[in-house]
C-alpha cells in the first residue's frame, strides 16, 4: 500500500469506530459485544497501520539530503471509473471522488438545486494534467512522447450540432434566469420643428427556468475493469453524447413545453398548425430565408439544420434542368449558408408525421441554459442479468428562442420569430 492509502484505510477505521460509538450514544444503551468486538478489532488494525505509516514516511527521507524530505507522491487524479467501482463494492470514496464530489454539490446548491447521486460531477471542465508518457531504446534515453491533458468531463457544447450553428450557450446558472429582448428603434425625417414620432423600441423577456434531464446509460462490467485513458475518455464521450442526443432531439423535436421540458421545434408544424410534407424545391428552401430576413433576425449565425435522411433528399435534388443544374445541397450548403446533420431531428414531422425536419434559422437566437454539473446514480441491478451496470444521469437544462412569439392556434412556440422549419420527403 501507498503512504495514501495507508492513511485513507486509518481514517476510515477511525470513522468507523466514532460512528458506532454515536449510535450507541444516540440510542443511550451500551455498545453490543459485537460493536465492541468490532472497536477493538479497528483499534488493533488502525495500530499496525500507524507502524506503518511511520515507516513509509522514514522511506521518504533522502539520506543524501541531510534530512530533506522528498515530496511523497502525488495522489492519483479522479477516475469515473474508479468512482464507480467504489460503489459497485462498497469501498470508501477516494479522496479525489471525494474532492470532486464537493466541488459539485457546492455548484448545485449555488444553482438552488439538490443532487443526490452516487457520483457528482462539476460542470466547469479544469484540466488535470497525467502523468507523461515516456519512450525509448536500448541505445537511445527515454524521451517525453505525450503529455495528457484531459478534462474531468469535456464542455457539452462540443457534442452539440448547435454549437456548430452558432447558438447562445450558458452555463453555471443559478436560479430563474431572465433575458431581456429588445424589438428595435425606429427613425423617421422630419421638418426643423414638427413633432417626431416615438422611436424608442420596445422590451420584453424570456425567462429560463431549470428543467430535469435524465440519460441512461447501461456499461459492461467487463469494460469497469479497464484502467487506461482511452477507456476513462471513452465513458466520458458516451455520458455527453447521451446528454447531448437527448438535449437536441427534445429541442428540434414535436412535443409543446411544458413545466418538466423545453418546447421543440417541430411541434407547430406537425401538432399546432400542421405542415404539409412535401419535396423541397429552390423556392421552398428560399421562401424559408425570406422568412427569417423579413423578421429583421438576418445574422451571421443563418443556417439549416436536418437529418441524414433529409440531407439525402437535399443531395438528391437537381436546382434547375436536369442534366444542366447543380444540386441543391452540394459541399455541406445549400442556397449559400450551411447545412448541418443530426439524427436528433425528427424523420416523423410535419402532417401525417411523415416527413423530415428542414429548419432554417439564426441559430444565436436559440440559447441554452444549464444549471449544475452531472448527478450519477450507479445502478447495479436493474440490467445485472446482462453483466452490465446501468448509470442514471441527471442534469438541468432549458432552451429557448430569444425572440419567440405567441403561435396560432394551440399554445406558445418559443421559435417561430427567428426558425422556419419545414417537413420534406423525396
Amino acid at each position: 500500500m501507498t503512504l495514501l492509502e495507508l492513511k485513507d484505510k486509518k481514517a476510515n477505521l477511525l470513522e468507523a469506530n466514532d460512528k458506532l460509538f454515536k449510535k450507541a450514544e444516540d440510542e443511550s444503551r451500551s455498545m453490543t459485544d459485537e460493536e465492541s468486538a468490532s472497536v477493538r478489532s479497528n483499534l488493533a488494525t488502525i495500530g499496525e497501520l500507524e507502524l506503518k505509516i511511520s515507516t513509509e514516511e522514514r522511506k521518504t527521507i533522502d539520506p543524501k539530503a541531510e534530512g530533506k524530505k522528498v515530496e511523497p507522491p502525488k495522489p492519483a487524479p479522479f477516475s469515473l471509473i474508479r468512482a464507480i467501482n467504489e460503489r459497485l463494492e462498497n469501498r470508501p470514496a477516494s479522496e479525489a471522488t471525494k474532492s470532486i464530489k464537493e466541488l459539485a454539490a457546492a455548484q448545485f446548491r449555488t444553482a438552488g438545486l439538490s443532487a443526490k447521486g452516487d457520483i457528482l460531477i462539476p460542470a466547469e471542465m479544469t484540466a488535470e494534467k497525467r502523468t507523461e508518457i515516456l519512450a525509448g531504446t536500448a541505445t537511445h534515453g527515454a524521451e517525453v512522447v505525450a503529455t495528457d491533458i484531459m478534462p474531468i468531463l469535456p464542455p457539452l457544447v462540443d457534442e452539440l450540432v448547435f454549437t456548430k450553428a452558432g447558438a447562445t450557450y450558458l452555463n453555471n446558472l443559478v436560479g430563474n434566469v431572465q433575458i431581456p429582448s429588445y424589438a428595435g428603434t425606429t427613425a423617421d425625417w422630419g421638418t426643423e420643428v414638427a413633432a417626431i414620432t416615438d422611436s424608442s423600441g420596445t422590451f420584453s423577456d424570456i425567462t429560463l427556468t431549470p428543467k430535469r434531464l435524465c440519460a441512461v446509460l447501461d456499461i459492461s462490467k467487463l469494460f469497469l475493469i479497464q484502467d487506461s485513458a482511452g477507456a476513462e475518455q471513452l465513458l466520458y464521450n458516451n455520458i455527453q453524447n447521451a446528454v447531448a442526443r437527448k438535449l437536441e432531439s427534445t429541442i428540434l423535436g414535436k412535443t409543446t413545453k411544458t413545466t418538466s421540458a423545453p418546447g421543440g421545434m417541430s411541434f407547430a408544424i406537425t401538432t399546432g398548425v400542421p405542415v404539409a410534407v412535401a419535396t423541397p424545391t429552390r423556392a421552398t428552401v428560399v421562401a424559408q430565408e425570406t422568412a427569417i430576413g423579413t423578421a429583421n433576425v438576418q445574422a451571421k449565425n443563418l443556417a439549416y439544420i436536418t437529418n441524414s435522411t433529409g440531407r439525402g433528399i437535399l443531395k438528391n435534388i437537381i436546382d434547375g434542368p436536369s442534366g444542366v443544374g447543380r444540386f441543391l445541397l452540394e459541399n455541406n450548403q445549400m442556397n449559400g449558408y450551411p447545412v448541418y446533420v443530426t439524427n436528433a431531428a425528427p424523420a416523423d414531422c410535419g402532417a401525417g408525421s411523415s416527413g423530415s425536419l428542414l429548419v432554417f434559422g439564426n441559430w444565436a437566437d436559440l440559447c441554452i441554459g444549464q444549471w449544475g454539473g452531472y448527478d450519477i446514480t450507479v445502478d447495479p441491478y436493474t440490467v445485472a442479468n446482462k453483466g452490465e451496470v446501468r448509470l442514471v444521469i441527471n442534469a438541468y437544462f432549458d432552451a429557448k428562442g430569444l425572440r419567440g412569439s405567441a403561435a396560432s392556434g394551440s399554445g406558445y412556440d418559443d421559435y417561430i420569430t427567428s426558425f422556419s422549419a419545414k417537413a420534406i420527403k423525396a
